[in-house]
């Protein structure tokens, strides 16, 4: 059923972006497609990805938790790989998680450090669209409720940030936590205990996350130069330059994240053509432009399919590894030290 609504929802708001377009005038404005600009896009998007990489890989360093930086980067293909097709986001970050876990990484700890590592990311495209819309660089004028949004938006981040300190701040009830340890123990207040003990037992690196949320700038210059690069590439142009298809990717990336539709088709599609309408560029390139860039984002996630089939062909062959008469070894000290 949710998957159902989202595409329902993909394929309205689809409509709504092109319900007053003329489809043949825009895509007849398509000069010659310049190739290596189209691949341009899907390099800029892997280079985004190399970042939340390294973004995650040091929230994980700071949380006390060890990550080769190859490996943080496949894992990061993978999860681009499956929020390529996905209804949302969250499927590629419930893969990186259970692959890391799978390694031996805490399992609390991954999955908390995966939480901030999404606060950081998000709080940085809030804060860099904020500053978009406060601002109004190259004339940007945004409506009023764009602005309300944004600003409500803003203002959560540092009150994210409070929260995060008082967490820490919170003492750790260790007669409770050791009462919960005790086998004997019953009722939902030992069980609720259990359940939560990993996850009180973690400390927040408050710095980190501010650093981290700093660090993540560069991901919305990456992908807005994967749109400029796609704009020169089909309409033979210099009407979206660098300068404003940075500026217009954050609100583009803001706006995505919506966890509304499938993969983001139709929201992608409303915001850049309202975007382009905003710096007074036609409204059909700008579909084109996002049509495109919805297939440049579905090519970067490509690459985290080898390295997915990977995982699973090595989970699957040490599975087969364990033979069916070890598994019926009797059930002594000696016979799990042989296993």
């Amino acid at each position: 059923m949710a998957i159902a609504l989202k595409v329902a929802a993909s394929l309205a708001l689809l409509w709504l972006a092109t319900r007053n377009l003329d489809f043949r005038a825009a895509f007849a404005a398509i000069d010659d497609v310049r190739p290596l600009l189209l691949l341009a896009t899907p390099l800029a998007l892997i280079g985004a990805a190399g970042v939340n990489a390294l973004r995650w890989r040091w929230l994980l360093a700071a949380h006390g938790v060890s990550m080769s930086a190859p490996r943080a980067m496949s894992l990061l293909l993978v999860t681009q790989f499956f929020n390529s097709g996905l209804p949302s986001t969250l499927g590629g970050d419930a893969a990186r998680v259970v692959y890391a876990v799978r390694d031996g990484t805490n399992a609390a700890e991954v999955l908390v450090v995966t939480a901030l590592d999404r606060f950081a990311g998000y709080s940085s495209v809030i804060l860099y669209t904020a500053a978009v819309v406060v601002f109004e660089p190259y004339g940007l004028a945004f409506p009023p409720i764009w602005r309300a949004v944004v600003l409500v938006l803003a203002a959560g981040v540092p009150t994210g940030i409070v929260v995060l300190l008082l967490l820490n701040a919170l003492p750790r009830p260790e007669r409770w936590m050791r009462f919960a340890e005790r086998e004997s123990a019953r009722g939902l207040g030992a069980r609720l205990g259990r359940a939560l003990q990993p996850f009180l037992r973690v400390r927040i690196n408050v710095a980190a996350i501010v650093i981290a949320i700093v660090g993540s700038v560069p991901i919305v210059v990456l992908i807005g130069s994967g749109l400029a690069a796609l704009n020169a590439a089909t309409c033979g142009c210099n009407d979206l330059d660098l300068g404003r298809a940075i500026m217009i990717a954050g609100p583009l990336v803001l706006a995505v994240s919506l966890p509304i539709s499938m993969a983001g088709w139709g929201v992608r599609e409303v915001v850049v053509v309202a975007l382009y309408g905003l710096l007074g560029l036609p409204p059909g390139q700008g579909l084109v432009t996002s049509i495109l860039y919805g297939l440049a984002v579905f090519a970067s996630g490509l690459p985290g399919l080898p390295i997915w089939l990977g995982l699973r062909s090595r989970r699957e062959a040490a599975a087969r590894a364990v033979s069916p008469a070890s598994r019926r070894l009797p059930a002594s000290k000696n016979s799990f030290d042989q296993l």
